[in-house]
């Protein structure tokens, strides 16, 4: 039986990792070690963790990283302090397999520590590109400390071999969200309002904003420019989520804060739906606005119409579905009126491949071999070619 261990760090990364997470719990062959950390563990982000166990998962291991302090230096540190936390925890369990998705300071600190450990891991979402945050280096640097790679297009599994990946340890078995779609039951607009206490009428925006430390204007500046735009959108609610734990986060809230206190008569603030509970309020939304993920990958498969301010998701596939005005106001607030008039291509994209990611990946997991320590070769694409 091979142990394998899953980090989990965000409400976000749950919600693609959950189906998954049951994969491996019913496949004889494999024992799952749930690690959940980041803010799932923090009362002002919701403590999530609740979530998890909720939904019948077991938490093999709990590593609070962040000690709330905003400044870079105190981020350095404190990721400094998880690589030694996941450390500890890794040498405990000692996983035959380490899986983690995406771009995060949390996936990056645990990657390093099973690096030094000589634990292999698995990465999914490799391959893509986000070049207004620091996630991309972050991403890049998660690729090539990883044995086995998840991608969720064929041109990011592209990417990840030329990033001297070996083909035959890169598979593009599609997007977990596209999994996570297909399992869900949503909820129904009224289940959405008397659940969350949120009002979703018919011309509703969704609004998910994150700072993003290399974007092109300043995070503060940005969401200024959003929210004035929103609120220039004459009958339109807004239903606006927590932002995440990334550094300026301080700043965005605070002025979050200050705009639905100004605006209570047409704007609701939920820190986290949860997965089920944001998915299904995406889907009775008009219009998706801000620069979550969930804006060129959720919106776009649900056939939502979305707009993203500022550079933090740029390089990402863009579905049709996907304004990208300039980051001012009167160009957001465009973008927003186009969408809400049905001026943007509606239909979905099919580039994240089909249902059926986790059950490919449990597999993959079950029957690929893993050295230990987890040694490579670097895949040179251009002797590739030539040969």
């Amino acid at each position: 039986m091979r142990t394998i261990a899953v980090l989990s760090g965000t409400r976000a990364d749950y919600g693609l990792l959950r189906r998954l997470l049951h994969e491996i719990q019913v496949e004889p062959e494999l024992d799952l070690r749930l690690i959940v950390t980041g803010t799932h563990l923090s009362d002002a982000f919701g403590r999530t963790v609740s979530e998890i166990e909720n939904d019948g998962f077991r938490v093999a291991a709990s590593v609070p990283i962040w000690s709330g302090a905003g400044g870079r230096v105190d981020t350095a540190a404190d990721v400094g302090a998880a690589i030694a936390g996941y450390a500890e925890v890794l040498a405990e369990i000692d996983p035959d397999i380490l899986v983690l998705l995406g771009d995060r300071l949390e996936a990056f600190a645990a990657a390093a520590a099973a690096t030094i450990l000589s634990v292999p891991l698995a990465h999914i979402h490799g391959g893509e590109l986000t070049e207004g945050a620091m996630d991309d280096a972050l991403r890049h640097s998660i690729t090539k400390m990883s044995y086995l790679h998840f991608t969720s297009t064929a041109d990011h599994r592209r990417r990840v071999i030329q990033l001297g990946e070996e083909p035959d340890r890169v598979y593009f078995h599609g997007a977990p969200i596209v999994d996570a779609l297909s399992a869900l039951d949503l909820l129904s607009r009224e289940e959405v309002e008397g659940r969350f206490g949120v009002r979703l009428p018919s011309r509703t925006a969704l609004v998910t904003f994150h700072p993003a430390a290399m974007d092109v204007e300043p995070p503060a500046h940005l969401v200024d420019e959003m929210l004035a735009a929103l609120e220039s959108v004459e009958d339109l609610h807004i239903v606006v989520t927590g932002s995440n734990s990334d550094l300026g986060t301080a700043d965005v809230r605070a002025r979050i804060a200050e705009f639905v206190a100004a605006n209570p008569e047409r704007v609701d603030y939920i820190e986290s739906f949860g997965q089920l509970g944001y998915l299904s309020a995406m889907h009775a939304a008009s219009v998706v606005v801000g620069n979550s993920s969930s804006t060129v990958l959720e919106a776009p498969v649900l056939g939502v119409p979305s707009v993203l301010v500022g550079d933090r998701q740029r390089g990402r596939p863009l579905a049709p579905s996907v304004s990208t005005p300039q980051p001012t106001r009167a160009a957001i607030e465009m973008a927003v009126r186009g969408a809400l008039d049905d001026e943007v291509d509606r239909d979905g994209t099919a580039i994240f491949g089909s249902p059926g990611f986790a059950e490919r990946v449990a597999r993959t997991l079950r029957d690929h071999a893993i050295p230990r320590p987890p040694r490579k070769s670097f895949y040179d694409l251009e002797r590739a070619v030539t040969s």
